[in-house]
């Protein structure tokens, strides 16, 4: 199994090692570092039953719309209709949340996984010029792809809400 995971590494650091030098050595570097983010938040989207989550989310908006409206109203028997339903509500709440949860574990052990093989391959290797006061500083591969994690989720988050509403948008 080492050698295999050593001939993978090697094969990526030669792959990737090439697109990592010269001048658009940081371009390369972040592109690479969106791929496996894209990649990651495919991930958790496979691994998730959306038609459970979707309906989930429906049976407890609406469950918690009609809780609203019989409080609004004082309405006491509609109250005792719906907290009846107030068990199985919960338990939506938590199979969603299981939901929410596998994704998540799936997505952070595929993360690890990607960063672990990086930075076996190309960890160390320096890919951008920093400016600093003093000069410049080289930040290695591995440094390039945790500074630009805090950001990389929530972008391609923001692009596939943006992909979805036009999507939406020209189906109608």
């Amino acid at each position: 199994m080492d050698q295999v995971y050593n001939a993978v590494v090697n094969q990526l650091r030669h792959a990737v090692g090439l697109m990592l030098q010269g001048r658009f050595s940081a371009a390369a570097a972040t592109l690479i570092v969106y791929a496996v983010y894209a990649a990651l938040r495919a991930v958790g989207y496979l691994v998730t039953n959306r038609e459970k989550m979707r309906r989930a989310e429906t049976e407890i908006r609406n469950w918690e719309e009609r809780r609203r409206k019989a409080v609004e109203t004082r309405d006491a028997k509609l109250y005792e209709r719906v907290l009846r339903e107030k068990s199985r509500v919960d338990r939506l709440k938590r199979e969603l949340e299981a939901e929410r949860l596998k994704a998540s574990i799936a997505t952070f052990a595929a993360w690890l996984a990607c960063f672990k093989i990086l930075w076996d391959s190309v960890g160390g290797m320096p890919v951008v010029d920093v400016p600093l006061p003093w000069g410049y500083a080289k930040i290695s591969f591995a440094a390039w792809f945790l500074a630009n994690s805090f950001w990389a989720g929530a972008l391609l988050d923001r692009v596939g809400l943006a992909v979805r509403a036009l999507g939406k948008r020209r189906t109608r």
